[in-house]
């Protein structure tokens, strides 16, 4: 019974179909998941490239120092914080999902059956990961310490994935059911939603910090060198204090105790602790939602009314709801807006490390940049700032965009549509309100390229007027709003005309939503247009002002025919 439910709440969430389903419909299907698994391809093998490097890098210091007997130990750390982050997205993520949710709820399943199913939705992913990490750094270790004809060492690598896996999500369940559990008021998904941006930020930091270094590695820096020799060093000393975790680590060895002890661990949780949690884990379900009621005295409600009830604009009113829904929900966050704020961070801890990384102090590199501009002439200075521009409005177009507020316009709706139809609104007010939601995102990655931007001149005292600076950020306002004008137009097309609505995780309806990757391969065509333009147009700011106009021109009848034809679309949603 487990198995069936979590086959029908993953149905809505999981990707994998949407790699292998273009298939059974013609061409243009073929084509679609061609190009995804392609996409898939390319990340997978990034990503545990990265890992590769890393662990050859952790073994080859340890070596040098004789202590390659830590190897498994050293692994186990970074793979274990890994699943934890992973463990931790998607409890949060998955927690409490809404209203099917509620309905499954009412169903003649037992506790342990829900809580069981709902477990499996964040196991599967934190498993695949661990297999995938703990397989890489013992294939690294077992290759150089000719384990690799040992059955137990692939034995161990392989318990040890699945048991640290679970016990991680089990150990995130906890502390989540028992918070919820006592404190009821913490049942909110804005909660989720925060604590999944703070994983997904922290990921992105330590993400960039690894790529710059294992670059840094590549290119044989001291700074890299020093920095990894110095984590491995602070891990290994850790192996004193942490004796359990040392233990456990021996099984990635192919020790039978460390293995025996881990499968015993993996079938207490799953044979007791989940059905035992079942119930409490239901019943921190009850009231979570961002909607409170509370009785209330006669004067006390005069109070509220005179001071939470006011009168807003239609127009507001359906704006500020599509704002929160998408803030509120943690699958719409962070698969989208998110991004704004994030890549920055990414973009400021990569530069970072790779400044320190290159044996240089940030006052010497910034000194060396000051001498080099006053070397530069007055016309190349104007090119300088043309391009700066330039890049900026690159920026927020591809942030803004990725941001995927108008290709989701209509799906985030869901069977909610039906509720927003029966309310007397004009159809124009909606449209119009999604639109400038999306908008609104593209204004915000604008001000983020403009404070970057203001900031990298000022620190190294670039040589321009204040009244040149102003104007720059003038251009990328101008230039970022108008070029994106017929993206936004384009993906509210797109998802009018081909929205997912039947959906009952909200996760189904950004990562299992074909429109998104058109968006993506649009912004990123538009962008290399651009580009193209840079290099053909003037060097001049005026130039950013002829691009502007043409996407503005281009953007009126592709905006005027997108609200008529909503309009008639919208009656058969």
């Amino acid at each position: 019974m487990i198995f069936k439910l979590y086959k029908i709440l993953a149905s809505s969430s999981e990707t994998l179909a949407q790699f292998t389903d273009g298939f059974k419909k013609g061409p243009k299907g073929i084509a679609k998941s061609i190009v995804l698994i392609l996409l898939g391809i390319y990340l997978v093998t990034v990503l545990s490239g990265m890992y590769v490097l890393f662990m050859i890098s952790a073994y080859k210091i340890l070596a040098a120092s004789g202590q390659t007997a830590l190897m498994p130990f050293v692994s186990l750390i970074p793979a274990v914080s890994m699943i934890l982050f992973f463990g931790f997205t998607s409890v949060a993520a998955s927690y409490y999902t809404g209203g099917g949710e509620e309905q499954f709820l009412t169903m003649p399943f037992t506790p342990a059956q829900f809580f069981g199913a709902k477990f499996c939705m964040a196991y599967v992913t934190d498993a695949i990961v661990a297999l995938v990490l703990f397989a890489i750094s013992s294939f690294v270790y077992g290759y150089n310490e000719g384990l690799l004809t040992n059955p137990l060492f692939y034995l161990g690598f392989i318990v040890s994935g699945l048991s640290f896996s679970i016990v991680s999500v089990f150990l995130i369940y906890f502390v989540f059911i028992v918070l919820l559990f006592f404190f009821p008021f913490l049942r909110r998904k804005k909660l989720l939603t925060a604590i999944a941006t703070v994983c997904i930020i922290v990921f992105a930091a330590g993400y960039g910090m690894l790529n710059s270094l294992l670059t840094s590695l590549m290119s044989q820096s001291s700074f890299a060198l020093e920095k990894v020799s110095g984590v491995i060093g602070k891990i290994s000393d850790a192996g004193a204090k942490l004796t359990v975790l040392k233990f456990f680590s021996e099984a990635l060895n192919g020790k039978i105790i460390p293995i025996l002890i881990l499968a015993a661990i993996t079938a207490v949780i799953i044979f007791v602790l989940i059905p035992l949690f079942g119930k409490m884990y239901v019943q921190t379900l009850n009231g979570f939602s961002d909607v409170r009621t509370k009785k209330i005295s006669s004067e006390k409600a005069e109070e509220v009314i005179k001071k939470d009830v006011r009168s807003v604009s239609i127009f507001q009113a359906v704006l500020v709801r599509d704002i929160r829904n998408v803030l509120r929900e943690p699958a719409f966050f962070t698969n989208g807006p998110l991004f704004v704020f994030l890549f920055p961070v990414i973009f400021i801890v990569s530069g970072g490390i790779g400044f320190a990384a290159s044996g240089e102090g940030i006052s010497e590199l910034i000194n060396a940049i000051q001498l080099k501009l006053m070397e530069v002439p007055a016309v190349s200075i104007s090119n300088i700032k043309f391009y700066i521009t330039a890049g900026a409005i690159a920026y927020t177009i591809f942030t803004g965009t990725f941001a995927n507020i108008a290709i989701t316009s209509i799906t985030r709706e869901g069977k909610s549509i039906f509720d927003l139809k029966a309310m007397p609104i004009r159809k124009d007010l909606i449209f119009k309100a999604k639109f400038w939601h999306a908008m609104i995102y593209i204004g915000l990655s604008a001000v983020t390229a403009i404070i970057l931007i203001n900031a990298g001149l000022t620190i190294v005292e670039f040589p321009l007027y204040l009244k040149d600076i102003l104007l720059m950020d003038l251009m990328i306002l101008i230039g970022g709003g108008t070029i994106s004008l017929p993206l936004i137009f384009i993906d509210m097309l797109i998802d009018t005309a081909n929205p997912k609505m039947n959906w009952e995780n909200p996760t189904a309806a950004v990562k299992q939503n074909l429109n998104v990757l058109w968006s993506m391969l649009l912004s990123m065509f538009v962008i290399v247009i651009l580009i193209g333009l840079v290099f053909v147009l003037p060097k001049k700011l005026f130039s950013i002002l002829i691009i502007g106009a043409v996407f503005g021109l281009i953007s009126a009848p592709i905006g005027s025919g997108y609200f008529k034809y909503a309009g008639k679309k919208y009656e058969k949603l």
